[in-house]
């Protein structure tokens, strides 16, 4: 493996260096979690009847170009370009 140059000017850390008590709420609770401030939790409550709706509709989008064979990466030009 090459020498990386750009970790030369990172100082030695002290043995007696004193740890961030906040470390350990930023690892997660099982290895294979991602740290919560990563991923907060969802909106608690209950949620109004138009962001469930346009949720659904964003989703059920999503899934039917998906199964259509459309690729979303590309934009509507790849939608028209099958159409043609």
């Amino acid at each position: 493996m090459a020498h990386r140059t750009e970790y030369d000017e990172v100082p030695a850390v002290p043995r007696d260096a004193e740890v961030d008590p906040h470390w350990a709420e930023l690892s997660p609770t099982h290895p294979d979690q991602v740290p919560q401030s990563y991923l907060p939790a969802a909106m608690p409550g209950e949620q109004p009847t138009w962001r469930k709706a346009s949720a659904v509709v964003l989703i059920g989008r999503f899934v039917t170009a998906t199964s259509g064979g459309v690729c979303l990466t590309y934009g509507p030009g790849e939608l028209f370009a099958l159409l043609r």
